[in-house]
């Protein structure tokens, strides 16, 4: 069975910008594994680090089994994931004990360096899975007495939008790839929806309120570079073509040309 690991800064960063995808691979018979770099400990005006992350911890998991998908946490702290050492081998760990096909993950431009951090982290250590002289660690807490073999071949790397589909510059980020994710709105909202800590700290830190409509505001203007009437919301990506990591159109091998729209050529 084919396998999609979606691997994200922080609990609902997945559900934001990949979750309707995740859906589409899930019911064409992929495997869906979630992961993110840390457990949102700094996610709360109110709750201590330690609590607030057992919160988001418990509405991951909860998130990736409306799906039927599997979630794992790597234990890194917020504004601390950073393109060390130490961090690329926690990543190829995660790798190897995935061994996904397809990975998703954060753009390398971002509006905070803890997404950027994870797209360098999540490329790296995709290239050194490979590697047999290249030593991974398990996930910070998690202990392991087997080291898990080397990939047998590199995954198709896909980085999703950024938030807001907005570049540093206040411009619209552009997308190679653009999948109708209308038929499955409500189960990616039915997703996010499970991160219900997030809503008023959103509010309060960054006047984000409607939590869920915003993520289908994004979602429609996406779709807009569909151009069709019939698809209301969609999610971009852009693929990583560089040397080694494979080529082909992934996503419209998965899910059809009906569901995938290529927006240009490279």
């Amino acid at each position: 069975m084919p396998r999609v690991l979606a691997l994200m800064a922080h609990p609902d960063d997945i559900e934001i910008t990949c979750a309707g995808t995740l859906i589409l691979l899930k019911a064409a018979g992929w495997d869906v594994h979630l992961a993110t770099m840390t457990a949102g400990d700094l996610g709360s005006s109110t709750l201590p680090a330690a609590a607030i992350s057992r919160v988001r911890r418990k509405e991951a998991a909860a998130s990736a089994a409306l799906l039927g998908a599997g979630y794992t946490c790597l234990g890194i702290a917020d504004l601390t994931i950073a393109h060390t050492e130490r961090h690329k081998r926690i990543v190829t760990g995660l790798l190897r004990a995935v061994r996904p096909d397809i990975l998703i993950t954060h753009p390398p431009v971002d509006y905070m360096a803890d997404h950027e951090q994870t797209s360098y982290l999540a490329r790296d250590a995709a290239f050194g899975s490979t590697i047999p002289n290249w030593k991974a660690l398990p996930p910070i807490g998690v202990r392991s007495r087997k080291a898990l073999p080397p990939c047998e071949a590199l995954p198709a790397l896909l980085f999703a939008d950024p938030i807001d589909l907005a570049t540093p510059d206040g411009g619209r980020a552009r997308a190679h790839y653009v999948v109708d994710i209308s038929p499955v709105l409500e189960q990616k909202a039915a997703m996010l929806a499970a991160h219900a800590s997030q809503r008023a700290w959103l509010h309060e830190q960054h006047g984000e309120d409607e939590y869920l409509h915003w993520m289908r505001r994004v979602g429609v203007e996406r779709a807009k570079d569909f151009g069709k009437r019939s698809v209301t919301h969609a999610e971009g990506f852009v693929p990583y073509l560089g040397h080694a990591f494979p080529k082909h159109d992934v996503l419209t091998t998965a899910l059809g040309r009906g569901r995938v729209k290529t927006l240009r050529q490279r």
